[in-house]
């Protein structure tokens, strides 16, 4: 969980976008008791989360009005609404919207308070900085993966103008800003909306054109399925392209992929993967990962374990299945909880020792690192964390590390 000023973010790097963006209209209407929670719903437990901070913060500031929106809201509206803590509720369609939040506004009067109290273990919004920015570029989902509740929440793909991505990158350059991170729901399916032959590949190309100034550029969660031959060539040829890739793989056996309607298989992957790294050879690779989907045995499971070992995946999400009501999977044979668990478990240990054989391999190289807070702690292009002693918020520094430890590069 994220605080953004009045705005408090649960999931993903879309939600980081939109909550910079409601919390300047919140900030224009001067409602210093109003908060906003931004929720996700990928998970069941993400919305209990939801629930749960929206009741402690509630119980430590009761006299300030609480929206909702977000994915949550979509896909599980009437908890929300029989929450006597949520004020108001959001829908997705309308969060970006200055006349929702103007009704909003004109329903209650500001009153004279406290400064919040934000004591529920709330983190800084990443994107609410002059050194990093989020990006919107695409938002919706046209596909229909047996497991997935988002697009039933975000609705059809639809994808930002060149010229709309180009403004609020340059915009945010203009400001200082060292790293811009390209976000959407299903980022890969990114097309002009004048040339539908237009791939991803051909936003950032024009992007690296018209922004000169444009030091390091990384993109989110991507599909393996839509890779294209622009993307590839950019990152061999453009090195202000991050040597980063997020795939949001979710399984790496071949019946379970074909069960979870993905449009990719293990050899797909296996060969994508070589051709990156052959192209930039100290790329680093992360991606998303479900445990216990339905039907999965443990043999399928350690298919992905075999498979994340030889393609040494080091930055992983893991996640144990969370059955969402009406998707298909719902209503397929369920894995016991207590195994999808520990399979989760394990996984996300083999990705610890992956990160760990990565530091003990990149401490012997140069690094370019980007500094993001003001203690010193900062990102190598492929994503490593690192602590530089005597450094400044925002210093771009090329050095040669000295130690580690199990997180960090260290100097």
């Amino acid at each position: 969980m994220h605080k953004d000023s009045q705005v408090i973010t649960l999931g993903c790097r879309l939600n980081f976008w939109e909550s910079d963006k409601i919390n300047s209209i919140i900030k224009r209407m001067d409602k210093k008791n109003l908060v906003v929670f931004n929720t996700c719903s990928v998970t069941n437990e993400a919305v209990k989360n939801a629930k749960k901070y929206i009741r402690s913060f509630h119980k430590i500031n009761p006299e300030v009005k609480i929206a909702v929106t977000g994915c949550a809201v979509e896909s599980d509206l009437d908890i929300f609404k029989n929450m006597n803590e949520v004020s108001f509720i959001v829908s997705n369609k309308n969060k970006l919207s200055e006349d929702k939040w103007d009704i909003i506004k004109k329903s209650f009067k500001n009153k004279s308070l406290d400064p919040l109290n934000f004591n529920i273990s709330i983190k800084e919004n990443p994107s609410n900085s002059n050194i990093r920015k989020f990006i919107r570029v695409q938002s919706g989902c046209d596909h229909s993966c047996t497991f997935c509740i988002i697009p039933k929440c975000r609705g059809e793909s639809k994808s930002d103008s060149i010229e709309r991505v180009n403004e609020e990158i340059s915009k945010n350059l203009k400001n200082g800003v060292k790293e811009i991170i390209l976000t959407g729901v299903d980022l890969t399916s990114w097309t002009d909306n004048k040339y539908k032959s237009s791939k991803l590949g051909d936003l950032l190309d024009n992007i690296f054109k018209k922004n000169s100034s444009l030091f390091r550029l990384r993109l989110s969660s991507i599909d393996a399925a839509e890779i294209d031959d622009k993307l590839l060539y950019l990152v061999k040829n453009e090195p202000r392209l991050m040597p980063h890739f997020h795939f949001s793989l979710q399984s790496l056996d071949d019946l379970i992929l074909k069960r979870m309607k993905r449009r990719h298989n293990v050899g797909q992957i296996i060969n994508l993967f070589d051709i990156i790294r052959k192209a930039r050879p100290h790329v680093t690779f992360g991606a998303d990962f479900i445990c216990g989907f339905p039907t999965e045995s443990d043999s399928m499971f350690f298919n992905t374990i075999k498979n994340v070992k030889k393609l040494n995946i080091t930055h992983l999400h893991v996640f144990p299945y969370s059955s969402k009501h009406g998707t298909p999977a719902s209503r397929m044979p369920q894995v016991d909880l207590y195994k999808r668990r520990k399979r989760a478990k394990i996984l996300r240990e083999l990705g610890k020792k992956n990160y760990v054989g990565l530091l003990k391999k990149e401490i012997k190289y140069k690094h370019n690192i980007l500094i993001e807070t003001s203690n010193g702690i900062g990102k190598t292009e492929n994503n490593i964390k690192v602590k530089v002693k005597s450094s400044k918020k925002g210093d771009l520094i090329m050095t040669k590390l000295s130690s580690f430890n199990d997180d960090f590069l260290i100097l």
